[in-house]
């Protein structure tokens, strides 16, 4: 039997324990930190039993968040032998045994002990353009969540601070918008009409400058006679701030996601199908990654958790069945919002017809729109399998 070194990953180290057989240790448990030592410290470990069995070692180590992408890029590195493998196969297997024991020593030896008995199957790997994709779309998704909290906060603010500001801008979370009302809030009036000129200058006509400002001043005479919370106008020039921040954050983070999508055809393909954007495409192609991994549309219909369970025992089988939730939150989601920009004005034809189809049949909303996701993970699957666009 080859040699194997069974690993569980933590944050910051790693238990480590080697194996020239089944249950056949090598040393004692080690535990290495995720620097260079520690994974200098690894690979004497994985030389040592080479030299020892005359075979290459394996390692064995399960996809564990973030934390094991430190431990994978040194193995890749040195070029060893390596599996990541699923957490929920190792639980699975796990739950076999009789005695429940969930400790690191534990968890390393029932690593190693997956692979002698054949119970491991790799996990998929990435190229790392979509890793960098993942990693851009992903904190665009957390940055968008918190500018969308901050204007609601704002919007409470401006409620009792300024409340005619409202009536001055048609957007006013717009960038002029927000940079004006900063002006206001710290009394910088003078800069008001050289920004809106700035701002909007080459979009808007003069008439429509000199008309906002004169706005402007009214409602600020209007705001200056007006008793205020000295505590909320700083609140509201902070959370002002705030908003032109994260305007500036998104505004990087979706140039640099054009830049990664224009390597992937992918991302071109998936914009053909009719509701699905720059950004629906970018998100989708970096949670899929390659679409030949999957060996069938019901693979990757299973990774995003969108097929549904079955129960059936005896002559009992469940007629109603909730679907798993097993796979990639993310990419149900913008699967979920490519489906409803698909049906809003029936732009996408063939989606809009499977659902009137599934309505008529008395199925509600949110059943029928999941079911669509479903469908359209089939056209997607399809569409960069063949590499051919979508059609309607």
């Amino acid at each position: 039997m080859e040699p194997v070194v069974g690993v569980d990953v933590s944050k910051g180290s790693s238990i480590v324990q080697g194996f020239v057989g089944r249950n056949e240790p090598y040393g004692k448990l080690e535990s290495i930190s995720h620097e260079e030592s520690g994974f200098e410290r690894l690979g004497e470990l994985l030389d040592e039993l080479k030299v020892l069995s005359g075979m290459e070692p394996v390692v064995i180590l399960e996809a564990t968040g973030h934390y094991h992408r430190g431990v994978v890029a040194y193995l890749m590195r040195g070029e060893y032998k390596h599996f990541v493998i699923n957490p929920l196969q190792s639980k699975r297997a796990r739950s076999t045994q009789l005695r429940k024991v969930k400790t690191d020593a534990a968890d390393a030896w029932h690593l190693a002990d997956m692979y002698y008995r054949g119970d491991v199957t790799p996990h998929r790997t990435w190229d790392e353009l979509y890793t960098e994709l993942q990693h851009v779309t992903r904190q665009h998704e957390f940055i968008t969540s918190m500018y969308v909290q901050a204007k609601l906060n704002s919007r409470a603010l401006l409620d009792q601070v300024f409340p005619a500001f409202e009536k001055v801008f048609s957007n006013s979370f717009s960038t002029t918008a927000l940079k004006v009302l900063k002006c206001c809030l710290s009394d910088r009036a003078e800069e008001i009409e050289a920004i809106i000129q700035e701002q909007a200058g080459k979009s808007h006509s003069k008439e429509w400058i000199e008309e906002k400002t004169d706005q402007l001043r009214q409602a600020m005479l209007e705001w200056s006679n007006t008793k205020r919370s000295k505590s909320q106008s700083l609140a509201l020039e902070e959370m002002v701030s705030l908003l032109l921040e994260f305007q500036n954050q998104l505004s990087r983070l979706e140039k640099h996601m054009e830049e990664i999508s224009a390597t992937l055809p992918e991302v071109e393909l998936l914009k053909t199908i009719p509701g699905i954007g720059d950004k629906l495409a970018a998100t989708i192609i970096a949670e899929i990654g390659d679409a030949r991994q999957f060996t069938s549309a019901k693979q990757l219909v299973a990774y995003a958790g969108l097929d549904t369970g079955v129960y059936s025992s005896g002559k009992f089988t469940a007629t109603s069945n909730r679907i798993m939730k097993r796979g990639s939150k993310r990419l149900r989601r913008a699967l979920y919002l490519a489906v409803q920009c698909g049906l809003r004005r029936g732009i996408n034809s063939r989606i809009k017809h499977y659902y009137d189809k599934k309505r008529k049949e008395g199925k509600s909303y949110k059943v029928v729109v999941i079911a669509c996701a479903n469908k359209l993970l089939h056209h997607i699957y399809s569409i960069l399998n063949k590499d051919q666009p979508y059609q309607v």
